[in-house]
């Protein structure tokens, strides 16, 4: 169910991102640059493609299965860590931090299938 969850929400960011980067992430600056929406939406591609490898592993087992909740529990934790840091310095207004709710839950949820995994 983890990896199903994680398919679709970075299924939905990651369509954002690539097919409206500018009201997905324009609210964060005075101005919206080239060079933002080309981050934008390389960074959307991105997460469609782990959008894809989540859902095309949602039924894996074994090591397979851990290395792919890892990966995914990983991604969360360090947005978490950099979002933060941008956020302390000024580099991200403080409305972001609302965002970091969406790492932190997904983080959970990685979390849990993996403890749940290693009961199993």
């Amino acid at each position: 169910m983890a990896l199903t969850i994680g398919a679709v929400v970075a299924g939905l960011f990651g369509l954002g991102l690539t097919l409206a980067p500018e009201p997905m992430v324009g609210g964060f600056m005075n101005a919206f640059p080239t060079e933002a929406e080309v981050l934008s939406r390389d960074l959307g591609v991105t997460l469609l493609s782990l959008g894809v490898l989540n859902w095309m592993t949602r039924d894996a087992t074994g090591p397979a299965l851990r290395g792919v909740l890892v990966g995914n529990l990983l991604i969360q934790v360090l947005e978490i860590v950099v979002n933060g840091i941008e956020i302390a310095a000024d580099k991200l207004p403080t409305a972001a931090a609302g965002g970091l709710v969406v790492h932190v839950v997904l983080g959970g949820i990685f979390a849990s299938a993996l403890m749940r995994r290693e009961r199993v």
